[in-house]
């Protein structure tokens, strides 16, 4: 296996952080990799808000939901949350609809780099947007695609395949988590 599979295979989000700051080169190199993602029509929409502020994001924190299957253990809790948060942005002047792709690309490509320097990473849907609008002071003409938050982990999280269907992460006595995913003969149709 190499490394690019490695990562991509032991990537799973890490919803506890331990006390260890990231460095703003680090997250600069995680952004320039996200930023290198496919674009629709190459027009390339999409805007970051990096922030490493432990004030913002202990600000920012309140306004996320984690982890709904096995709420409210899924919640990072105090001295474990996210060390830095990236907000992923879309430029409704340049493109108004369709960006979601160029979102999802760019966002695996910040999580996966993220981790292959050891930086766990929550991709976040649920928060209240205008809050967090507020908090960074994001223009109108920004959608908010999505928040990535980052740490180091403090926990471990493995996959196993499912066979029963259930889709539900659970978490074991130890804090960690696993996360069942469809086997590939059951998703995956072969036309030869």
């Amino acid at each position: 296996m190499n490394s690019l599979d490695r990562v991509i295979e032991t990537r799973r989000t890490v919803r506890r952080f331990c006390g260890r700051p990231i460095l703003r080169r680090d997250l600069e190199e995680v952004l320039n990799l996200a930023r290198l993602a496919p674009s629709g029509a190459n027009l390339q929409p999409l805007r970051y808000i990096a922030v490493l502020s432990e004030e913002k994001c202990e600000e920012i924190f309140p306004q996320t939901a984690w982890a709904g299957y096995v709420k409210p253990l899924g919640t990072p809790p105090e001295g474990q949350h996210p060390k830095a948060f990236v907000a992923v942005l879309a430029d409704t002047e340049i493109r108004k609809t369709g960006f979601e792709f160029d979102a999802g690309a760019a966002v695996e490509n910040l999580v996966l780099s993220a981790w292959e320097k050891g930086i766990g990473s929550c991709i976040i849907g649920a928060f209240e947007r205008d809050a967090v609008r507020s908090i960074l002071k994001i223009d109108e003409k920004y959608q908010i695609c999505c928040l990535v938050a980052l740490g180091y982990p403090a926990h471990s999280c493995s996959y196993f395949d499912t066979y029963d269907g259930d889709i539900h992460y659970t978490i074991d006595g130890e804090g960690n988590f696993r996360v069942p995913k469809r086997p590939l003969k059951e998703i995956t149709e072969w036309v030869e």
